[in-house]
């Protein structure tokens, strides 16, 4: 992965995380409060086992989605729910996605699993990213959310 999207994508999930772990309710009129969540699930991204696929979204979720989306050119999201850890799906999607052609997203420092999301992407195109988070239910609530997005990234500087 090239230096300058290794840094948009970081900056994007600091901001991403920094909007679920905290409540910093300022940043949300600025990056949008609707997230589109698309139905069905993709080709080649099985869905966590159990997990319930919704399009409800909210503010928190709409800044994570939003914050990611703004460095693609293109990208489309689906939203899980499951009383599954967050630790729990993360390390499902650890070792299941690789069995799906993704591998985990390589560059300096990346090691974003530990705060709650990974980055996968795909040899035969260079330009997808895929991008699994899961968050506790912000509300106390016994949910994990499951976000995944895939995203195309020009390699274009």
């Amino acid at each position: 992965m090239n230096h300058l999207k290794f840094t948009l994508i970081l900056g994007a999930l600091a901001i991403t995380l920094t909007a679920c772990c905290c409540p910093c309710g300022s940043l949300v009129p600025l990056l949008g409060s609707e997230a589109e969540f698309t139905t069905g699930d993709f080709a080649d991204v099985p869905a966590y086992p159990g997990s319930t696929q919704t399009t409800e979204s909210d503010p928190i979720l709409g800044v994570m989605v939003t914050a990611l989306s703004f460095i693609a050119e293109e990208s489309e999201w689906k939203h899980y729910t499951t009383t599954d850890s967050d630790s729990d799906v993360l390390n499902w999607y650890g070792d299941e996605l690789p069995g799906y052609g993704w591998s985990a997203a390589s560059g300096e420092n990346l090691d974003v699993k530990k705060e709650g999301g990974l980055i996968f992407e795909k040899e035969e195109d260079p330009e997808v990213h895929l991008f699994i988070l899961a968050a506790s239910d912000i509300d106390g609530g016994d949910e994990t959310h499951i976000l995944i997005g895939r995203i195309r990234i020009s390699s274009d500087e």
